[in-house]
């Protein structure tokens, strides 16, 4: 915080109007005159001029009243009533006479004014603004009565009630933002470091209570010092420190041959007043058993000490930093974490301000220079607190008087060893149920969060900051379930209105726990014609119309849950996934479709199964495979077909098992063919059957076997053949035959039987050969011989 160096010039309130006309004969003074509303040589009053005066009163000797507002009428001062304290404002009731019975009441309230005591020489100035004006009696003299309520210009901060947040700012920062607006510069003498704190709001309360809340938060008095012709409005937290008064003021118990000043009526007393001050605070960074306490004791007062006020303040430990762990998005805007040393001091000031008020000691006195913030030291009185080397501060003035009597002057101190904070006094406002809020983010980003899922929204009251992601602090979003890693989350987004709702009612501690439908944030099903509809859907980035829906339609007879990702489907089943489906399922899948069974799988129709291939098929089986068809099986190949058998086939045909092929049909054995047919086998071909073994070709048959050819049959054996016949082999051609049987007997019957050969015959016979005819037996040859 700056120093009052540092800042420059700071002024206090001075009425324009003084011109310290008290300290002299009036009639003397042009600027006196002019405060009367009297012309001069030196100073004529123009037609517009509104300086009007207040004329001095017939007060004890050396004493006089002068007051001052804007108005023409000349007003003559009968009684006065002034009342200050540490952060309060003063007030002052002025009872005039005036000879005007109309006083312009415009002219007069809402504009400068200020009331002077002058006794001897010392003068007391209060400038401000009257802020009420009334006429409480009119004489038949002509003469009518005012009552006018003098207040200093920071009154006018109590008539403003506002809506407003302040962010990564201080309180003091706070205040004296405030005040600037207001055209009001303080003297500031503060003696701490104050940190930046994250958010504070103005919540349905005036400027001057949100400034008197945010001091007392900060242990910060204010106070309206006297100055040459007005007062100075003075921030300070360390009050008790002031410079002390020049001179020490004589306590006096009998005070009616006393001429200079004193004290006198001296009363000291002392209140049971709690000892001990505990804080929590709640950090959502932290876990539940380590949320930040902090405590602060008196010393000995044992029995005090038992007297603890505790205090619940979420919030009240957080405070600006550069240190902590690193969450660039919650932090974007500074960072803020829980500090124990600010906690440990805060407590301090709450126990100071609580222990402020338990020694009092108040008196009057004669000094009218007295004020709120001064400290001093009494004289000759007997108790050692209040002897002459103890400070005491002064917190609260009462002054008032007559124009014909003498005044008085009520005072209360308090021991400035003991360091003074203000209490805290101003109610805080209470946010009592829930409101709307619009969520924001920055330019162009639909949707604006930070580590923690928490959003920013501008509130409807906000007038001052823009819709942007500025509008307020991140605000944490209650969700449908939360835990460690686990739970709900749907995050609201730019421009959707949400329900806010204040943490103990406190506006500093928002947090968002619910969505609102509006015209320009509609249902996503139309109502009231969808009103049975229900459930879930998104909206994608980029404003792409796309969508994630989970959809139920309740509506008796026409029930549907729908479903839909708006690109990639991911389900996750660690263990068993059990689907009934009670009518028809449909299936449709744009491109591939990709199914892996890392076990085993089993498929069961209980009717018909049907399946259509636009395209090629692939079908790989790693071990075995088993086809059961408890029917018919028809399978209808348009093009070709290759099966393919690493290891061995086997085939069964319980009934009838009939191939066609409408074409060639070749079929490649690697190593051996075993074909076994139970009962019959028949083939037929319809033109020719080409029949190549590369090496051996055996034909077995149980019973009977039947070769039919139509025309031609051609063999032909490279090597030899045998053919072996169990009992009888018969050769047939028309009516020539050749019959063998397993006796021995070779029959050949024909009409003619000619045996040729181009080397010798030989006919041997182990017993007769006989040779019979029907007719001639002629033998012929170029040898003939007989044996």
């Amino acid at each position: 915080m700056a120093s009052t160096a540092e800042r420059g010039d700071v002024s206090g309130r001075r009425h324009p109007f003084f011109r310290g006309s008290l300290d002299g004969d009036a009639r003397a003074a042009p600027e006196f005159g002019t405060l009367c509303g009297h012309r001069t040589a030196s100073n004529p009053r123009d037609e517009g001029d509104i300086i009007v005066t207040l004329l001095s009163s017939a007060a004890p000797e050396g004493h006089a009243l002068e007051m001052v507002v804007a108005s023409d009428d000349a007003l003559d001062v009968r009684h006065f009533s002034v009342h200050e304290r540490i952060s309060s404002l003063f007030e002052a009731t002025v009872v005039v006479m005036s000879g005007n019975a109309a006083i312009d009441f415009d002219a007069v309230v809402g504009q400068p004014a200020g009331l002077s005591l002058r006794a001897g020489s010392q003068v007391r100035t209060w400038a401000g603004i009257c802020s009420q004006l009334h006429q409480v009696g009119v004489e038949e003299e002509g003469l009518s009565t005012y009552q006018i309520t003098l207040v200093p210009d920071l009154w006018l901060a109590t008539q403003r009630r506002n809506y407003r947040i302040f962010q990564q700012l201080s309180e003091p920062d706070i205040v004296l933002q405030l005040l600037a607006e207001w055209g009001i510069e303080p003297e500031v003498r503060l003696t701490g470091v104050y940190k930046k704190r994250k958010y504070r709001v103005q919540y349905a309360e005036s400027d001057y209570a949100f400034m008197s809340r945010m001091l007392e938060d900060a242990g910060i008095s204010f106070y309206f010092a006297p100055i040459e012709g007005g007062t100075r409005l003075v921030l300070s937290d360390a009050p008790h420190f002031a410079t002390p008064r020049q001179s020490k003021l004589p306590f006096k118990d009998d005070i009616s041959m006393e001429s200079g000043e004193y004290a006198t009526r001296l009363r000291i007393g002392q209140r049971v007043r709690p000892g001990r001050y505990t804080m929590r605070d709640h950090d959502y960074r932290r876990a539940s058993s380590n949320q930040p306490l902090s405590s602060a004791e008196a010393a000995n007062v044992s029995i005090e000490k038992r007297l603890e006020r505790f205090h619940y303040t979420p919030g009240a430990f957080l405070f600006g930093t550069d240190r902590g762990d690193d969450t660039p998005s919650a932090d974007d805007r500074g960072k803020a974490r829980t500090d124990e040393g600010e906690a440990a001091l805060l407590s301090q000031k709450r126990l100071e301000a609580k222990r402020a008020s338990a020694k009092t000691c108040t008196f009057d006195t004669n000094a009218p220079d007295l004020a709120p913030g001064m400290v001093l030291s009494l004289l000759d009185h007997p108790r050692p607190d209040l002897g002459p080397d103890r400070r005491l501060l002064v917190v609260e003035m009462t002054h008032s008087g007559t124009f014909s009597s003498a005044w008085s002057h009520a005072c209360e101190v308090r021991s400035a060893d003991v360091p003074f904070r203000p209490a805290l006094t101003t109610p805080r406002p209470k946010a009592i149920g829930v409101e709307s809020a619009t969520v924001v983010g920055p330019a162009g980003e639909e949707i604006h969060t930070d580590e923690f899922g928490r959003v920013r929204v501008h509130f409807h009251w906000d007038r001052e900051s823009a819709m942007d992601d500025r509008s307020s602090c991140w605000i944490h979003v209650s969700q449908p379930w939360g835990g460690a890693g686990f739970g709900g989350t749907n995050l609201p987004r730019v421009g959707q209105e949400v329900l806010v709702e204040f943490l103990g009612g406190d506006p500093d501690r928002p947090v968002i726990v619910g969505r609102l439908y509006t015209n320009l944030q509609k249902v996503p099903y139309k109502l009231p014609e969808n009103k049975t509809q229900s459930g879930w859907k998104s909206n994608s980035t980029g404003k792409t119309g796309g969508y994630n829906e989970l959809m139920f339609e309740d509506a008796s007879g026409s029930e549907l849950l729908r479903m839909q990702a708006e690109r990639d489907l991911k389900k996750l089943v660690k263990n068993d996934e059990s689907v009934t489906i009670g009518n028809d399922r449909t299936k449709e899948v744009g491109h591939d479709d990709l199914l892996r069974v890392v076990n085993d799988r089993s498929r069961q129709v209980g009717n018909d199964e049907s399946i259509t291939i636009g395209s090629n098929r692939s079908k790989t089986v790693g071990g075995d495979e088993d086809a059961q068809v408890g029917g018919n099986r028809s399978q209808v190949v348009g093009m070709n077909k290759s099966s393919q058998v690493g290891g061995h086939q086997d085939e069964q045909v319980g009934g009838n098992d009939s191939l066609s092929v409408g074409k060639n049909m070749s079929v490649q054995v690697q190593l051996a063919k075993t074909e076994t047919v139970g009962i019959a086998s028949a083939e037929t071909v319809g033109v020719t059957k080409v029949l190549q073994a590369g090496k051996s070709y055996e034909i077995q048959v149980g019973k009977t076997m039947n070769v039919a050819v139509g025309e031609s049959q051609s063999e032909s054996i490279g090597v030899s053949k045998k053919v072996v016949v169990g009992e009888v082999y018969e050769l047939s051609c028309g009516a020539s035959s050749i019959h063998v049987d397993a006796g021995g007997n070779v029959t050949i019957t024909a009409s003619d039987i000619v045996m040729k050969s181009s080397g010798p015959v030989l006919v041997e016979a182990g017993g007769v050969v006989k040779v019979m005819a029907g007719g001639a037996i002629k033998v012929q040859g170029s040898t003939v011989d007989i044996n």
